[in-house]
């Protein structure tokens, strides 16, 4: 059976995987059962395998906590907001707005892990990563589609920054009522 790990290492020395895991837990939810073995990389030939294990682990599992903490404070904001409370939750309010920022991080380190993960295969069995060099394409066409990219994405970060901060400087557009307002009101209402 192949053991989810929750936390933990890859020491790539000796192979093993240190950490909190659940036994049997990734042949549960590949097999549904939790005995069923999984092929892992130690059946791949040594030069079909990503070198970098630990990485790949780390950034896999910072992809996961990263979505499970915006699951839970969207879950807290919204039971708050239910509840008519939300603008009262000052603490909450104020790691709701750097926490925009995080599916950005997730979205980093998820496609690190695949890209990472998927070496040493541009497609896998069939083109390696040292075959996929284009020979056709010069340096300077790859170096002007980088700066481009990075120049465009620069700019769509400095005006997101900038019109979070003239939200965030504007604050709220009204103040909510005594009760405090919130989705319970709005439904009971139909306002």
């Amino acid at each position: 059976p192949a053991h989810l790990y929750l936390f933990g290492w890859v020491d790539q020395d000796t192979r093993q995987v240190h950490g909190i895991m659940v036994p049997g837990g990734l042949s549960f939810l590949v097999h549904q059962d939790f005995g069923t073995p999984i092929r892992g990389l130690d059946s791949f030939p040594e030069d079909e395998r990503p070198r970098q294990v630990n990485a790949i682990f780390q950034f896999y599992h910072l992809m996961v906590a990263i979505g499970l903490a915006l699951i839970a404070l969207s879950l807290l904001a919204a039971w708050y907001s239910w509840r008519g409370k939300l603008h009262r939750q000052r603490w909450l309010l104020r790691v709701l707005v750097p926490a925009v920022l995080l599916p950005q991080v997730a979205n980093q380190v998820g496609w690190y892990t695949a890209e990472m993960g998927r070496q040493p295969w541009v497609v896998h069995g069939l083109l390696r990563t040292s075959d996929a060099l284009s020979e056709a394409v010069r340096a300077e066409h790859v170096l002007f589609s980088l700066v481009m990219f990075t120049a465009l994405y620069a700019l769509l970060l400095f005006l997101f920054l900038y019109l979070l901060n003239k939200k965030i400087v504007h604050g709220p557009d009204e103040a909510p009522d005594e009760d405090g307002g919130g989705i319970r009101q709005a439904v009971v209402t139909g306002a």
